[in-house]
């Protein structure tokens, strides 16, 4: 098999790329922004927590999930360190304030309890909710 840099092999018969990924998700088309070296690390390791056994056609899907969440949780870091608290952690904001104006949100309805870190972006939510769907379990080490 070829090595491609814009791709991650785990057989022959299973290679998901980068195209693939901006296929599933247009909003990463942007290479300055997003590049594809930084999508393949993040298949890289998606693709080692998808079991193609259970996620069958689905598992790119899976991957990219995975990936896409890595992606967003990365770009939450390089805007917290531009206000110079590099690798600050922070939760799901719930309500904010803005001198007598407030609002709020019941962000009860969109976690999944057991889902703690991929509770942080909607990609990490719905690789969550297929993930348990699919059978694998949902089990966080």
């Amino acid at each position: 098999m070829m090595c491609n840099p814009d791709q991650v092999a785990v057989d022959a018969d299973h290679v998901v790329t980068t195209d693939d990924f901006r296929t599933f998700f247009p909003e990463f088309c942007v290479e300055t922004k997003y590049p594809g070296n930084l999508i393949v690390t993040y298949l890289q390791i998606g693709v080692q927590f998808v079991s193609i056994s259970r996620w069958q056609q689905s598992w790119k899907l899976g991957a990219c999930l995975f990936a896409a969440h890595e992606l967003t949780m990365g770009t939450n870091a390089t805007k917290a360190a531009a206000t110079g608290v590099p690798g600050q952690a922070t939760g799901i904001v719930s309500a904010k304030s803005v001198g007598p104006v407030s609002k709020s949100y019941d962000t009860s309805s969109v976690m999944f309890s057991d889902a703690g870190y991929f509770n942080l972006t909607t990609y990490g939510q719905r690789y969550w909710y297929f993930m348990r769907l699919f059978g694998t379990g949902g089990v966080q080490l």
